[in-house]
């Protein structure tokens, strides 16, 4: 099943959105939230499917909250 290119947009916009609402978190779990984001769009772009999608919101997530400098 082929996703249209106007409901890939959409869900970006919806993770987006909800990263808006972070601002009781620290600033570790921001960026940890979002890479995991990030990582979790781009898995799916490359992969087109579920199995991508997790790895890169896993491997973003790690990524985000390991960069912070205190």
């Amino acid at each position: 099943m082929k996703t249209s290119t106007l409901a890939k947009f959409t869900i970006v916009a919806a993770l987006v959105s909800s990263l808006a609402a972070c601002g009781s978190m620290s600033r570790t779990q921001k960026h940890a939230a979002i890479g995991a984001a990030a990582g979790g769009a781009l898995g799916y772009v490359l992969t087109g499917g579920p199995i991508g999608t997790i790895a890169g919101a896993a491997a973003g997530g790690l990524i985000g909250a390991g960069t912070t400098r205190h």
